[in-house]
């Protein structure tokens, strides 16, 4: 019994000295991120420019499907026009029992997150997806999916989106399939 207890500490041992590591603060750093990106979707689900403006660093940078919108000022402009409401797309006007409006919504999910910190800045690869229920209010449909490749910085202890770039699966000018691993380059 003592030599198995032996040969399982020496294992877990070894199991615990191989495995990675990660930088003093990495996980505060990580988790702060998380936080951001969460922040950015919930911004855009709900159609608040202030809020998702306010997750770029002011010289920020998105770079999605029609181009690129250089600095939070045009971030903010951007978002304010709805150009993002895919709550138009295959729409259809619905009322509750009562008679109310009942808006279509549309809703983002995002995971699978790689991140990389490097003092005041990091990088990640992310993959999102988003549905709605636009014409069934009772049924979702799932709009479309990808990946992100961010840049952030840290000012002032916070992190900031410094460089948000959209893949859109669905797209032919964004998408990545056929592509090398994003994290090979």
């Amino acid at each position: 019994m003592k030599r198995m207890l032996t040969i399982l500490a020496a294992a877990l041992f070894t199991s615990c000295a191989t495995a990675e590591t990660y930088p003093d603060g990495y996980a505060e750093d990580r988790a702060a991120i998380i936080d951001l990106q969460h922040r950015y979707v919930l911004a855009m689900d709900y159609f608040d420019a202030d809020g998702y403006a306010e997750v770029f660093a002011p010289d920020g940078k998105l770079d999605w499907a029609r181009g690129i919108v250089d600095g939070r000022e045009a971030i903010r402009e951007f978002m304010s026009t709805g150009t993002y409401d895919l709550r138009t797309m295959g729409f259809q006007p619905a009322t509750t029992p009562d008679g109310k409006e009942w808006p279509s919504t549309v809703r983002h999910l995002i995971t699978n997150q790689v991140i990389t910190v490097e003092g005041n800045t990091a990088k990640a690869i992310t993959y999102w997806m988003n549905y709605a229920n636009n014409a069934d209010r009772r049924q979702i449909q799932w709009l479309s999916f990808g990946s992100w490749e961010d840049e952030y910085v840290k000012i002032d202890g916070e992190w900031f989106f410094s460089m948000h770039k959209i893949y859109n699966e669905g797209n032919p000018r964004t998408f990545t399939a056929g592509q090398p691993n994003p994290l090979k380059k």
